[in-house]
């Protein structure tokens, strides 16, 4: 086995939710990764209206399908569990009116997803990702940049 060090960075976007991720791992053969990931997460409850506010911490298994034999292009699959601690919940209502986003500050939410896509690299491990966020906390798009 040859192991080495994986870091990458990313931002997501899904309807009405969003954050930042980035993650450290030790990559296996070239074709799995395994490791810790941590994040902010940003919320928004349009029936409030109001933002809900959490870090996250996750663990995480990539699986690399590479395409050709320089492995410039690839398929991947992230899949990872962990937590979210809400540190902040931000509501806009009346004077009077009673919160209406049942999440408290303090609360811990599960965080599970699956993020797969498609890779470029760029130069050495310096590569670009892309693809589907589908997960607790977010449906919707990611992208990045990984060392």
């Amino acid at each position: 086995y040859t192991l080495r060090p994986e870091f990458t960075a990313r931002m997501y976007v899904g309807f009405y939710n969003g954050g930042y991720r980035v993650s450290g791992g030790v990559n296996i053969n070239n074709k799995r990764t395994a490791g810790l990931m941590l994040g902010y997460h940003d919320s928004y409850h349009d029936y409030a209206p109001g933002n809900v506010y959490a870090i996250t911490t996750a663990l995480y298994y990539r699986r690399y399908f590479h395409l050709g034999k320089r492995k410039i292009c690839s398929f991947y699959i992230d899949a990872y569990a962990g937590a979210g601690w809400v540190y902040k919940v931000d509501e806009w209502f009346p004077d009077g009116e009673d919160n209406q986003i049942d999440i408290e500050k303090g609360e811990v939410i599960p965080v599970l997803g699956l993020q797969p896509g498609f890779r470029v690299r760029l130069y050495r491990n310096l590569h670009v990702f892309l693809g589907p966020t589908i997960a607790t906390d977010c449906i919707g798009v990611h992208l990045g940049i990984g060392l």
